[in-house]
Formats: C-alpha cells, sequence, structure tokens
C-alpha cells in the first residue's frame, strides 16, 4: 500500500489507524486446527499442493491432507499491522480458509502421471530404443519429481510410497520416473531367487548392494535402481536390510493371472493351482482351503483383486453362516487401478460387477477414497445405506443391492 493511499482513522486513545482506499484483498487468513498450530511454533515448512482445477489441499509435516474450503463470515474482519509505532489497516475480510483432514487420489493421480511418458513400461535398457519415433521423443512428458509435486497432492515421502507400490522407480541418470514391466519384474525376481540358491543368501536378510553386484556380474546392463524397486515391491524392507515376502510375491502372481484371462471367473481349485504353477521353487505358498471359501475371500491374499461368487446353484450359500466351500467358490476379478474415483460412480461399478455385497466384501475396493483411515469400516457402512439397499443374511451381516439408478 502507498502512503499517498493511505488515510489516517482516529481510535480510542491517541493512535490512529491508516487505511487504503477499496480495502485490495492481498491476505488471506487461515483457520487453524490445534494440530498445524503446534507444528507452527515448531518451525515447519508446509505446502499448498494442486492443480488449478482442484481444490487446494494442504500437507503438513506429517503428511496429513486438508482440504482448504472457503467459510464465509457474517461480520466484517479487519487486518492490522504495526508499522513504526501506527497501526496500518491491511485488508477487510469477509471470508476465511478452514482446514479439514482429507485423503486425496494420490495412487490413481501418481498411475494417471506415470502413463504420460510415452515410452511405456520399462523391460531393460537394451529395449529402450525400440519402436520410439522423433515424435514420441518431441512430444513425450518425462516424469520427474517436480512434476508429481504440480499434479499430485501428497508429500514427497506419500509420493515415494505410492511409487513403491506400483512398480516404479527413479532412473538414476535422467531423474525421471518409469513403471516396471511386470514380466520384467518377475523375470528379475527369479534371477534374484535362482542366485540366492548359488550363493546361499539368506531370503530374510538381503543388501540390495549386494544383489546388485551379483546380477551385475552376469547382466551389465542392469541398472540398480531397478534391483532396489524389485526388493521394494516383492519384500519388507528394515534399516537396509531386505526380507522377501511370500504374501507380496502371491498377490503380484495374482493380479498376472487375473490379467491375463479378462474378466472370466476363476474357480478357486483352478486359480490355487495356476498360482502354484508361477510361484519361484524357492518361495513355499502354504494353502489352506478352509481359507479360501466364499466369506474369506476378502482377507486373502486376492481381497483387493478379486470377489467371491458361486454358481447360481449355490448362491443362496454365499451370505450363510458357513459361505460357500472353496472348492464351489469362484473368483471374479475386480481392477482397482480402473475403477472410478467418485464414490457413487464406483459403487454403481461395484454392483455391476456382482448384484449382493456385504460391507465386508466391498471395504477393500471402498478404503482407498475414504478420508480418514481410521474410520474405513463407519464411512463404507454409510456409503452403503445411502447407495445400497441392505437386508439381514442368515449370518446376521447385511447383504446390499444397488438403489443408484
Amino acid at each position: 500500500m502507498s502512503d499517498s493511499a493511505a488515510e489516517t482513522v482516529e481510535q480510542t486513545g491517541s493512535e490512529h489507524v491508516s487505511g487504503s482506499d477499496g480495502y485490495p484483498e492481498e491476505y488471506r487468513l487461515l483457520e487453524l486446527t490445534p494440530e498445524i498450530a503446534a507444528q507452527l511454533d515448531a518451525d515447519t515448512t508446509f505446502v499448498v499442493r494442486g492443480r488449478d482445477t482442484d481444490s487446494a489441499v494442504l500437507i503438513d509435516a506429517t503428511e496429513q491432507a486438508y482440504a482448504m474450503h472457503t467459510a464465509h463470515t457474517s461480520n466484517s474482519m479487519y487486518l492490522l499491522t504495526r508499522d513504526n509505532g501506527q497501526l496500518t489497516l491491511r485488508t477487510k475480510l469477509h471470508q476465511v480458509f478452514d482446514l479439514q483432514p482429507t485423503r486425496p487420489q494420490v495412487r490413481a493421480r501418481v498411475l494417471e502421471v506415470l502413463k504420460w511418458d510415452t515410452r511405456g513400461a520399462f523391460r531393460g535398457t537394451e529395449f529402450e530404443h525400440e519402436g520410439v519415433t522423433d515424435e514420441s521423443v518431441t512430444n513425450g512428458v518425462r516424469v520427474t519429481d517436480t512434476v508429481f509435486d504440480q499434479h499430485v497432492q501428497a508429500g514427497h515421502a506419500h509420493v515415494r510410497r505410492v511409487l513403491d507400490d506400483v512398480l516404479a522407480f527413479r532412473h538414476n541418470a535422467t531423474g525421471h520416473w518409469r513403471v516396471l514391466d511386470a514380466g520384467y519384474a518377475c523375470d528379475l525376481l527369479r534371477i534374484i531367487l535362482a542366485t540366492h540358491v548359488e550363493r546361499d543368501w539368506p531370503l530374510d536378510a538381503l543388501r540390495a548392494d549386494t544383489v546388485y553386484s551379483a546380477l551385475h556380474a552376469e547382466s551389465p546392463h542392469i541398472l540398480p535402481e531397478v534391483v532396489d524397486a524389485v526388493l521394494r515391491w516383492f519384500a519388507t524392507e528394515h534399516e537396509g536390510v531386505f526380507a522377501m515376502d511370500t504374501r507380496r510375491v502371491c498377490v503380484f502372481l495374482a493380479e498376472q493371472i487375473f490379467a491375463s484371462s479378462g474378466s472370466r471367473a476363476w474357480p478357486v481349485p483352478e486359480f490355487l493351482r495356476a498360482l502354484r504353477a508361477t510361484m519361484p521353487p524357492q518361495l513355499t505358498l502354504d494353502v489352506d482351503m478352509d481359507a479360501w471359501n466364499s466369506r474369506s475371500i476378502s482377507t486373502s491374499v486376492v481381497g483387493k483383486l478379486a470377489v467371491a461368487t458361486s454358481a447360481p446353484a449355490d448362491e443362496h450359500l454365499l451370505h450363510s453362516p458357513n459361505g460357500v466351500p472353496a472348492s464351489l467358490t469362484l473368483l471374479l476379478p475386480v481392477d482397482n487401478n480402473t475403477l472410478p474415483q467418485d464414490t457413487r460412480a464406483r459403487m454403481r461399478d461395484l454392483f455391476a460387477v456382482k448384484s449382493k455385497w456385504t460391507a465386508r466384501e466391498m471395504r477393500p475396493f471402498l478404503e482407498d477414497l475414504v478420508a480418514d483411515e481410521s474410520a474405513v469400516a463407519k464411512t463404507v457402512d454409510s456409503w452403503l445405506l445411502k447407495f445400497g439397499r441392505g437386508v439381514r443374511g442368515a449370518n446376521g451381516e447385511s447383504v446390499y443391492t444397488s438403489r443408484i439408478n
């Protein structure tokens, strides 16, 4: 505000307030939660993320996301500062931003951004120039950390966890993020496990640099960052040491089995035979058939990949106390990555896959939409009451059909 634009307004006592005609809205007030206020006292840095078309989201030091909503006030508010002993009226406000915890669709946005790289999934350095044209090089987006900052409403640590979860890696030489080809990742896993046998590595104490050195000696084109990504995908890490996780391997292989057959239903015995056939011999697949009846599928390794159903003659058993036995249970694949990000649209699509659901069955396919991770069950129940019609089943659980037109 220029001095020439200021006017003096008499106040109580001897103090004066200077203000600008028109009160330009140069400032915005943010109503702080107690948690945010405590972090401010600790000299913490916050970031605001979002595209021009997104609602702004503030990310705090703990990676918690807050939606920034405009709240209108019934009375005017005046922002004043003291300059050289004089109060200066900076602006008049009729609204503030308040903060509400939210859960942005980080995974979906990360996957969207990764697809902008026209080179497709990474299959190894020896294949990088196949099918590459001058036009694809010119028009293709190269995904960097900066691109994620511009398009994903999450902090760096959250984005990195999602990138690990979708089998992506950052190319050390270029700084570009790429998705690993699933077949290539599976081949590297088998090589790692074969080398483990040859060199007598403990599967619960693998080190990325040791694994890379052994693989690089046989295949010089292998990148260390790719080896690291494969270990992060198939193993759990603690202080730089990786322990191979059989369940993660099973989930990955199950996803490939379902992807290879479209949307057809898989009888559980047939699926388990296929899973055993693709399982690396160095890992043990312990299958308890009682854990594969229709009531147990939602907590099995395919809980987020498929839903249980049955032949029409056995449908009456689906929601009975014991469910359909594993020998008669069918697995209907559900691709979470293609489901809509809007709650109503997603539930409509899920009811199209299967007409009757319990909350227990639907929860794995809705939990990523829930803003408060501690209230997933309660929120999913409320959505089913809103978008479904519930009838109490024989086992005491409510069974829902769609009320979405």
